[in-house]
């Protein structure tokens, strides 16, 4: 391969990882707010980003995997800056570590794959970054084998500045999303009280913001009435949801004698819920 086609190839990687980071945040962003806003990709249970995104295998350690997805593609723009520099003895080397990179992003390729056949559901936008990582992938492996390693000297020490570099990133968002709260509120009253009013949860055991909903009860959220809408779920009653129109887990929903009176799709706060369910003085 000629200089110039290589210098191409690479700043054609460098847009294509671009793109990947910036639908990467906004996978992020999906996370968190899909569960109420949804998103511009979700056409139905079958295509949908906030079903894969928002589903307990959109998180690994307590980090959303479209983080982990947003620090891949920084890393690879990193690598690909440092292959397009003129004055770079160490090319190969680093051709050696974008082939080993692209393999990671492979292998995460795949654990997402698998989940969105458990979930049924196929997310487009995580199908973009997909086929980024694989077109990395495949030209990682043409510019390795145009100019592969010809020595294994100094090859250590540059690997232990990279493997140190990534570890620093990856455990930032680790250690900040996993810090321990300290919050010792009791909301039992509340559950309670939520529970009177006529609210229940529709949800389903396969559903990260409904997880999220539980942890942030506690031990409260056994005064809450929940409904397993998925048809998998232990004790489901999945034709009670269809039945009642469940688009989308958790939806809360409240009643009187009987009847709906309103309800919300998504994750809510306890601030959000006291207001919903009219729990508001406690």
């Amino acid at each position: 391969m000629k200089k110039n086609g290589k210098k191409t190839l690479i700043w054609v990687l460098i847009i294509l990882a671009v793109l990947g980071l910036f639908t990467s945040f906004y996978l992020i962003k999906n996370h968190y707010v899909g569960a109420v806003s949804g998103s511009a990709c979700d056409f139905n249970e079958t295509i949908s980003c906030s079903i894969v995104n928002t589903s307990i295998y959109s998180e690994l350690l307590g980090v959303p995997v479209a983080i982990f997805g947003a620090l891949w593609f920084v890393v690879l723009l990193t690598v690909l800056v440092k292959l397009l520099a003129k004055k770079n003895p160490r090319k190969s080397v680093h051709n050696f570590i974008l082939l080993g990179w692209s393999i990671l992003g492979v292998l995460f390729i795949v654990y997402m794959v698998v989940a969105e056949i458990i979930l049924k559901s196929i997310c487009p936008f995580c199908t973009l970054v997909h086929i980024i990582v694989l077109i990395t992938f495949i030209c990682a492996i043409v510019l390795y084998r145009r100019s592969p390693l010809k020595s294994m000297k100094n090859l250590s020490s540059l690997l232990v500045s990279w493997i140190v570099l990534i570890a620093i990133i990856n455990l930032i968002p680790l250690v900040l999303l996993n810090i321990p709260s300290n919050n010792d509120v009791n909301y039992d009253a509340l559950a309670q009280c939520i529970n009177d009013n006529g609210v229940e949860m529709y949800g389903s055991f396969r559903c990260g913001v409904c997880a999220k909903s539980r942890a942030m009860f506690g031990d409260s959220f056994q005064y809450i009435k929940e409904i397993e809408c998925h048809p998998q779920g232990e004790n489901n009653q999945w034709a009670l949801c269809q039945e009642v129109g469940i688009e989308g887990t958790p939806t809360w929903i409240k009643s009187e004698n009987g009847v709906e009176v309103k309800r919300q799709q998504g994750f809510m706060s306890i601030a959000e819920l006291r207001e919903f369910s009219g729990c508001g003085d406690i």
